[in-house]
């Protein structure tokens, strides 16, 4: 019998040797398809070398106590957005907010586009009801989820207890996520725009204070840096500068003192900076604002 067959050995080169065929046996034919068999085998175990490690479990003694436990560990697997330009399209918000903010930042509507659809060149600006286009939903939604995930698992009760008393982290997603995606250009997704906008935070006008505001700007400042904005470069910039239009909308409607808050740098609503409610303090407001 021929052993290397046996012992899986393959065939070596050289004339006259031959290779073994379920039909006629040790044959010449069979050898050089064995060899290009092994020779391909080869090939692809260089390019693809095996995990070693794939379904190997921990000791028996180990495992009579904890189970059967893996050594491959699976990491977090990261969540795939599609590419863009995304499909615009104008919601119940769209117009509104763009006015409003050409109000607000330049004083003028004139020489503002009105298009949905961002520009590529990313020397050129970008607007935030441009950002559906360039984000997506599916982004938008996470970014959302994350955001919230932060709220309401915060450790400073009084901040917490303002969303959990007044809804669920579900509807509060759902809410903020939709609001977003329909001021971002992404269709009617926010029946009653403003309106309703202003009605819900109507209902927890108590905790609409500079104090709040802070805390919810750390907070979005931390999900915006652990967030996929994608390839865009433009896109945080522009997120911060929504943010904090609506911070300034808030502060006029609920009375409060926005002249301290800091979307972008140190001051209070930057996580990092010694003093923060991040950091287990008073999140640096001045004695004289409230």
């Amino acid at each position: 019998p021929d052993t290397r067959r046996l012992s899986g050995e393959a065939p070596k080169r050289g004339a006259g040797r031959g290779g073994w065929s379920l039909l006629s046996g040790w044959t010449k034919a069979g050898g050089a398809r064995a060899l290009k068999a092994a020779d391909e085998a080869a090939a692809k175990a260089r390019e693809s070398p095996p995990n070693r490690y794939k379904g190997v479990t921990r000791s028996s003694s180990f495992t009579s106590q904890m189970g059967a436990v893996s050594l491959e560990q699976p990491a977090k697997q990261k969540e795939v957005f599609g590419k863009g330009p995304f499909p615009t399209h104008q919601g119940y918000v769209t117009e509104n907010a763009r006015l409003y903010w050409c109000e607000e930042r330049l004083g003028t509507f004139e020489g503002v586009p009105e298009e949905l659809d961002a520009v590529t060149d990313y020397d050129k600006p970008l607007y935030h009801w441009q950002l559906f286009s360039v984000l997506g939903e599916a982004r938008i939604l996470a970014l959302v989820k994350q955001f919230y995930e932060y709220v309401y698992s915060d450790p400073n009760t009084w901040f917490r207890k303002a969303f959990t008393e007044s809804t669920s982290k579900e509807m509060a997603i759902f809410s903020q996520s939709t609001f977003w995606i329909d001021a971002f250009g992404g269709g009617m997704k926010y029946p009653g725009g403003y309106h309703r906008s202003r009605n819900k935070h109507g209902f927890i006008k108590e905790h609409m204070t500079t104090k709040a505001a802070v805390r919810w700007i750390e907070l979005m400042r931390l999900t915006l840096d652990n967030a996929d904005l994608g390839p865009d470069p433009r896109v945080r910039g522009v997120l911060e500068d929504f943010v904090e239009v609506h911070m300034l909308k808030y502060a006029k409607s609920f009375g409060f003192d926005p002249s301290c808050l800091c979307v972008t740098g140190h001051g209070p609503g930057n996580p990092y900076d010694p003093g923060s409610f991040q950091q287990g303090g008073d999140g640096n407001i001045p004695k004289d604002i409230h």
